[in-house]
């Protein structure tokens, strides 16, 4: 089993985040914090492992090393993952699955990388103990992550096993889903405090209006998912786990306000309506069939979180809804925040407003700019003078 000691952990995130991640790490109590891309370094021990699987909002997931070698040759690579006892961290009886990013010039294919890795584990397993584990590939009980640059090989315990988007409270989708840890990462962004309404006037499965929720309460963020990879380790501390969680819960706090989800599509607003009861959220989120371009803000001020449709069916289409949205934003929006995400970057030149600040993001693979408009009544220039 693995020791209890401190480990430079890697958690994973979408580019753009790692500030965000850095503070959500050293408040749950990480040290020697590191950014990198697309992840940063934190140093904690198993419990630690536990309580940000758990509780991170903007990570995907949280890799433990095992071994890190300067390697010359294939034999050098077979050594290293064949050194490691995989029997004392795992049952013969759990499958594994071998994840590989990156090559070099001797394992100049990933697939080639794997198959060795896998090939080294059995061999283990056999050697000690006569048995082989099963692979498998698609939902591993154990998956392992091999980094491999041009001379140097990391392997690593994947702590959380299904991504940590994958929250648990979101089994119906609408189209082009947004992904939970962008979702809340942006309202991060926004240093929203819980001290105005949330609006989602295209709500698409309701993904915002959760993810505020769970921040406006406090709550974890992965509180509704049932397992974790580290579940299938050996010498997992069940008591542990359920003290650290029930800690994080007991942090929970009563929120009165209120969050406001809005789209022309019923299919959409059904799959919302089912996602926010299945969080809990559903007195706290009124859901109405609305369209965008016509309907009142329900508050005099508040946050507005919006993520266009990406199924528009021409680019001129696209203008020109986005150019509607700048117009009723200008018309009925005043004293409003708005974060707009999008992964159209032409389009951007047709809202008519200039953002007061952008940021580069990834919504998955897809490149993306999150743009925060502050709704002024008059022009900026009156609004300064009036303070």
């Amino acid at each position: 089993m693995l020791e209890n000691k401190d480990y430079r952990l890697i958690v994973k995130t979408l580019y753009g985040l790692e500030e965000i991640l850095s503070k959500e790490l050293l408040s749950l109590g990480g040290r020697e914090i590191q950014k990198l891309n697309r992840a940063v370094a934190v140093v904690g021990d198993l419990g630690f492992v536990y309580k940000i699987n758990i509780a991170l909002r903007t990570g995907l997931r949280v890799l433990l090393p095992l071994n890190e070698i300067q390697m010359e040759t294939v034999d050098d690579y077979y050594d290293a993952v064949y050194e490691i006892p995989w029997e004392d961290l795992f049952d013969e009886g759990k499958t594994f699955a071998v994840h590989v990013v990156g090559t070099n010039e001797e394992l100049n294919h990933s697939s080639f990388a794997g198959l060795k890795a896998k090939d080294a584990i059995v061999d283990r397993f056999r050697d000690k103990l006569g048995i082989r584990p099963s692979v498998d590939k698609h939902e591993p009980e154990v998956p392992i992550h091999i980094h491999i640059s041009r001379e140097n090989v990391r392997i690593y315990l994947d702590t959380s096993g299904e991504s940590l988007h994958r929250r648990g409270y979101r089994l119906e989708a609408a189209k082009a889903p947004l992904n939970e840890v962008l979702a809340a990462g942006i309202i991060l962004h926004s240093s929203w405090n819980g001290g105005m309404p949330v609006l989602d006037p295209m709500c698409g499965s309701g993904t915002f209006l959760v993810e505020a929720a769970l921040i406006a309460h406090n709550m974890p963020a992965n509180i509704y998912r049932e397992s974790f990879a580290f579940f299938n380790w050996k010498g997992f501390e069940e008591e542990l786990f359920v003290k650290i969680r029930e800690g994080l819960l007991s942090r929970a706090k009563d929120y009165e306000g209120k969050f406001f989800g809005r789209d022309i599509d019923v299919y959409s607003l059904d799959a919302a309506a089912a996602n926010i009861e299945r969080s809990m959220f559903e007195d706290a989120v009124r859901l109405k069939r609305a369209d965008f371009f016509e309907a009142d803000p329900p508050a005099e001020k508040g946050l507005l979180l919006i993520n266009p449709p990406y199924n528009v069916r021409i680019q001129a289409d696209t203008h020109q809804m986005y150019r509607q949205i700048g117009d009723t934003l200008k018309e009925k929006y005043a004293g409003w925040q708005v974060f707009w995400i999008t992964s159209d970057m032409e389009a951007i030149k047709s809202i008519g407003l200039r953002p007061s600040r952008k940021w580069n993001l990834f919504n998955g693979e897809l490149e993306c700019k999150l743009l925060r408009f502050d709704m002024y009544e008059g022009t900026k220039k009156l609004h300064k003078l009036n303070r």
